[in-house]
């Protein structure tokens, strides 16, 4: 038959997608309309090659080099796909929101799927923070300051900047559109995948065309795909209190210093070690894509689209990553007119003489290569990573209802209720939002213009820590294999081993402070709180995933959102 699915194979599909989510033991409150195509979207949406590559890019130059990019992205790459790949095998055996706690709460038990559960949690809200923290910059950087003047991401607001600010607005913003339905998310997620692409090869050709700086003539220091790391006099130290080393050393109750990136070679004897920490550059790009599991209640054909989704969106971004990095390396300008050789402006004491933590190496990139068209660049990037979060809340929001509605959390009687007008976790959604902000608020008054380094190893290290939980326990156990339709034959094995080695290696890389990153505060703190509640409270109380009722009493549940959206519609 030509043609797409007619609305009776639509309807048949979504019947069969509420059946087995009934034989999950739960009903279908969420809105299902989403497509094979927008569930991709969703996880392409959040790796956002403009958002994670771009805001990152002057950080793998401090610690790499063009080799950050040239020769990073596709190693990391290779291990990624790996990961990708054997999640969505599991994927596609349980296709509910929730995603990664639901997986390890069945393939081992409840405490296992705790525990999944928080890292996953913790992770997405970081994750959340470290895009829209990155999003304000570009607004406020290519569209704020062109409007008005002035340097808005450095305005201060009592203990925040501007910068922090424009999250807010911009977050409240994706607040309302994410309470208003999947499908205006989802018409949003598509849209994000084209204009992902369209803007990637549009800066790829104009640079190339019309690009006025060459790096082998603008930098002849520098050689591509060659480890050179390009912080010289930058040093910063890890202390407590935070910061101590600057005002008064002595006042420290710990301090170790670190000098600039090009000196780890003298200090480790060999030059990968300051390449393998820019590696957080790829990595932390390539966050957030099992965001197709968490809104598989809500996608057409759940066990196969969603684990498409999951492994396609690392494909893609893989391929369209690596457009727009080659473009942007060879035509890197001479760095000493976008940096300055030493650092003065108190806000960033600890950051290298490269890091700015705020995408100032690109925007520098595209306007000295293309002027006025290189602002307008930089204005799609920021509308791009402002998608990016969109979708980030997204699939946050269905993660934190799915634990909610096992009562997982405090507040959970609250954050499981869903909205009868729009079927969208709403509140959900908004606690989301709200500890995301504050997280970025906290971060930045203790870290000031090394927050966004703060936000981006955290959510990798949080978010992959969930991911190898479950790629472990899908090699320890077998009962799921009899659930799953995706599966990669006899490789399955192999690529779950890879995966793991990679996880292992990337938790050592990124929780080493490097660029004056305090996230180990942070991660202290997550971690005692989570031992204290987990022994005080959830180890005894908390049952995992439970049934909801039996056929009847789902089929009244949903029954009871129907007639509640026709009295709505009525109204």
């Amino acid at each position: 038959m030509l043609g797409g699915p007619t609305p009776q194979d639509r309807q048949q599909a979504i019947a069969q997608d509420i059946r087995e989510l009934h034989g999950l033991g739960y009903a279908q409150e969420l809105f299902r309309s989403m497509g094979g195509f927008s569930n991709f979207a969703i996880s392409f949406s959040i790796i956002s090659i403009l958002t994670g590559a771009i805001i990152l890019y002057d950080y793998g130059l401090a610690w790499g080099g063009t080799a950050a990019s040239l020769i990073g992205w596709p190693l990391v790459t290779i291990f990624v796909l790996a990961i990708a790949a054997a999640m969505a095998e599991v994927a596609s055996a349980y296709p509910t929101a929730g995603g990664l706690y639901y997986w390890a709460s069945k393939m081992k038990n409840k405490d296992w799927g705790w525990w999944t559960a928080w890292l996953n949690l913790g992770g997405q809200i970081a994750i959340v923070a470290g895009i829209n923290f990155a999003a304000a910059a570009f607004i406020n950087g290519t569209i704020i300051d062109k409007i008005f003047g002035g340097t808005f991401n450095t305005a201060t607001f009592g203990p925040i900047s501007g910068q922090v600010v424009t999250m807010g607005v911009l977050m409240l913003v994706q607040l309302v559109l994410n309470i208003g339905g999947i499908r205006v998310v989802a018409f949003l997620n598509d849209l994000s995948v084209w204009w992902h692409i369209v803007f990637v090869v549009a800066i790829a050709v104009a640079l190339f065309l019309f690009g006025t700086q060459w790096t082998t003539t603008t930098n002849p220091d520098i050689v591509l795909f060659s480890t050179t790391p390009l912080d010289t006099v930058g040093s910063w130290a890890n202390s407590w209190p935070i910061d101590c080393w600057i005002d008064d050393p002595s006042s420290c109750l710990v301090n170790i210093g670190f000098p600039a990136a090009s000196q780890y070679p003298v200090l480790f004897g060999f030059l990968p070690v300051a390449f393998f920490f820019s590696l957080l550059q790829a990595n932390w790009t390539y966050t957030g894509y099992d965001a197709s599991a968490h809104v598989a209640e809500e996608t057409i054909g759940a066990r196969l689209g969603s684990a498409w989704g999951v492994f396609l969106s690392v494909a893609v971004s893989a391929i369209v990553g690596y457009i727009v990095l080659f473009a942007l390396t060879l035509h890197l300008p001479d760095m000493s007119t976008l940096f300055p050789k030493e650092l003065t402006d108190e806000t960033f004491p600890a950051s290298s003489q490269y890091y700015f933590g705020g995408g100032v190496a690109v925007i520098s990139i595209l306007e000295t290569n293309l002027e006025a068209l290189g602002s307008w660049f930089g204005a799609a990037i920021a509308v791009a990573m402002s998608l990016c979060g969109l979708s980030s809340i997204a699939s946050a929001g269905r993660m934190l209802f799915a634990f909610s509605r096992d009562d997982g959390i405090p507040g959970s009687r609250w954050l499981k209720k869903v909205s009868h007008r729009y079927r969208t976790p709403a509140n959900s959604l908004g606690a989301i939002v709200v500890f995301s902000w504050l997280f970025t608020a906290a971060a930045f008054m203790v870290g000031g213009g090394v927050a966004i380094v703060v936000v981006t190893a955290i959510s990798t290290i949080l978010l992959y820590a969930a991911y190898g939980v479950v790629i472990y326990l899908g090699l320890t156990t077998s009962e799921w294999r009899s659930h799953q339709v995706w599966s990669l034959g006899r490789w399955s094995r192999p690529v779950a081993w890879a995966a793991l080695f990679w996880t292992a290696v990337l938790m050592v890389l990124f929780a080493f402070p490097t660029s004056g990153n305090i996230s180990w505060p942070f991660m202290v703190g997550f971690f005692v709180f989570l031992l204290v509640y987990y022994y005080a409270w959830a180890k005894k109380r908390f049952m995992g995933p439970h049934i909801m009722g039996r056929e009847a009493e789902l089929t009244e549940i949903e029954r009871e959102f129907e007639e509640a959206a026709e009295h709505l519609r009525e109204a």
